[in-house]
């Protein structure tokens, strides 16, 4: 996860929201708009990130548990 990434993604975001009432919206204004909003999305991103570790966290645990499949074929001889 890289915060700083995502800060500039989100700071493209609001320069595009920006730029429907005002045309020349700057990138430092668009920084400034969206210093306001920022922990809130920056929260949503680590909730995010944490249900998909905790997801791939569980896929691996199930695979790990899972007892391997014999072949029908190769027990009957």
């Amino acid at each position: 996860m890289n915060y700083r990434k995502e800060w500039f993604n989100w700071v493209g975001k609001e320069r595009k929201r920006l730029q429907r009432k005002n045309k020349s919206a700057t990138h430092k204004e668009a920084m400034a708009a969206a210093s306001i909003t920022w922990p809130k999305q920056k929260a949503k991103i680590k909730r995010k990130a944490d249900r998909e570790a905790r997801k791939s966290q569980k896929a691996a645990a199930s695979v790990k548990e899972a007892p391997p499949k014999e072949s029908a074929t190769s027990s009957s001889e």
